[in-house]
């Protein structure tokens, strides 16, 4: 009874496809190492810029994000503002609507809350359907500096055609947060909650 030897250039084919496979995934988590905390496409690019809206995700304590949002509603550059967020205690999109109408003095029909989402790629997903029904097709999205790489491929990926520009609150990127973010964000593209390419 003679025994079947293996393909030979099957094997060679899955060798091959696999190398390249584990190639394209080194390449990409050492693209989105170098991503995490480089703000592209920034709100900022000059001193009248206007948006429909902004969205803050929430996730940060202090109103930190919030106050970025209100700075800009203050300064005319958009009009109302998106807050998405479960969170916890005072940290989800209500809470910290409240909040901002009572410490910062504005109105609470600036605010619209999303009040589901409890992961960044939530946020977005939850998020676009009430954008889209208030017309806001221009959208600063506010997050902190170390987030916004995994925010913004994640607006790309589940809210078009929403177009975002980067509204960022200063916050220190940890080694941690460097480490963390690289990850999720390489989780988020295999799994289709980021764009690869943003």
């Amino acid at each position: 009874m003679s025994v079947r030897r293996p393909n030979r250039t099957l094997i060679r084919v899955v060798v091959i496809a696999v190398s390249l496979a584990t190639v394209g995934l080194i390449g990409l988590a050492g693209l989105d190492y170098w991503r995490v905390g480089r703000i592209s496409h920034s709100c900022q690019t000059h001193a009248k810029w206007q948006r429909d809206a902004a969205l803050v995700l929430s996730g940060a304590p202090a109103l930190r994000r919030t106050r970025v949002a209100v700075r800009a509603w203050r300064g005319g550059h958009l009009p109302r503002i998106f807050i998405s967020g479960a969170g916890s205690g005072g940290d989800n999109a209500e809470g910290l609507a409240r909040q901002a109408s009572a410490e910062l003095g504005v109105p609470a029909r600036v605010f619209t809350t999303e009040r589901r989402a409890t992961s960044t790629a939530d946020n977005l997903a939850f998020s676009c359907p009430l954008l889209r029904k208030a017309g806001a097709t221009h959208v600063a999205l506010v997050t902190d500096r170390w987030h916004m790489a995994r925010a913004m491929a994640s607006a790309n990926a589940l809210c078009p055609p929403v177009k975002f520009c980067a509204l960022p609150a200063d916050s220190a990127l940890t080694p941690h947060h460097h480490r963390q973010e690289t990850l999720a964000l390489l989780v988020y593209q295999l799994t289709g909650n980021a764009a690869w390419f943003f």
